[in-house]
């Protein structure tokens, strides 16, 4: 009776080793699914785009001064004010004159101040603002900008010279998101002493009133490629030293493979890929690639 216990003790702990080794894994040792976002690879046209600051300045400005000492009896413009040329601006007596106008039986006249036949514009200047004041031979009454000769002022590093030299062309982006384009006109034959750069001036192609000393970005081409392989810019992966690059293919809707690739052109969202083994609309990761390892199982999401 003793044997035949320990016997069916004996199989009862054979029984249960046996049940824990078939045990099925858990769900927590199968592999994770991944949820990523997917987009395909596309063929397209890219640019490299250099940047610099500038701002808006206008070239002409036309100071206008008195042409003889005396006192201004009549001022007929205002701060700001858009004139025209040849209209009268000023008008001024000498202190002999004044003195035989004081007298009221002998009428004098006074002396205008016109706008030069080149000076229209508007004033952004006037020292000169009331009448009664004496102002000497020569003295400043204001200042008239040209406000069709307004340029963009930008002060590029020389290692660029031969850039602004091929590239005439270019795009100006103004603060309210908007671009116009623009031209070189000129390059300053002088280099900054300190800074190494060139004055560079560009004319606006807009029919908008740009302000003065208004700060904009200049945008250049400096390298373009045509029908290149592209993706969406957090699709591209890197490691830590930024020399190896690749992407996460997408297999059957299901698995993410590693797929090295070289780096083309980068701009603000998209990069171009150089890879003998993807074609255009080979599907890849475009969300959810950061940390995957090779050969992972994955589940896309909309």
């Amino acid at each position: 009776m003793k044997r035949f216990l320990i016997l069916i003790f004996i199989t009862c702990i054979l029984q249960v080793l046996f049940s824990c080794n078939n045990t099925p894994p858990s769900e927590e040792e199968k592999a994770p699914v991944v949820s990523v976002r997917s987009t395909p690879v596309i063929k397209g046209d890219i640019e490299d785009e250099i940047r610099f600051n500038g701002s808006t300045v206008y070239l002409k400005k036309n100071m206008v001064t008195s042409p003889i000492a005396g006192y201004v009896v009549k001022v007929n413009v205002k701060f700001g004010q858009e004139v025209q040329a040849g209209e009268i601006l000023f008008e001024i007596q000498t202190r002999e004159n004044l003195a035989l106008a004081s007298d009221k039986t002998t009428e004098v006249a006074a002396i205008t101040v016109k706008a030069k036949a080149t000076s229209g514009g508007f004033i952004n200047e006037l020292p000169v603002n009331e009448p009664g004041v004496f102002i000497a031979e020569g003295g400043t009454l204001c200042n008239i900008v040209d406000n069709k000769d307004l340029v963009v002022k930008v002060n590029v590093p020389f290692e660029y010279n031969s850039l602004l030299n091929r590239e005439k062309r270019c795009r100006i982006g103004l603060a309210d998101k908007t671009t116009v384009a623009g031209t070189v006109i000129r390059i300053l034959p002088v280099v900054d002493e300190v800074n190494q750069t060139q004055t560079v001036f560009i004319k606006p192609e807009t029919k908008r009133q740009l302000p003065e000393n208004l700060n904009l970005s200049i945008i250049f081409s400096n390298e373009r490629h045509h029908q290149s392989l592209l993706v969406v810019r957090p699709a591209l992966m890197s490691n830590e030293t930024q020399d190896e690059f690749w992407v996460m293919k997408i297999l059957a809707d299901t698995m993410a493979v590693k797929v090295p690739v070289g780096k083309g052109i980068i701009n603000d969202t998209i990069a171009e890929i150089i890879s003998s083994t993807l074609k255009e609309n080979d599907l890849i990761i475009s969300e959810g690639a950061y940390g995957l390892p090779d050969s992972s199982t994955i589940r896309i999401v909309k």
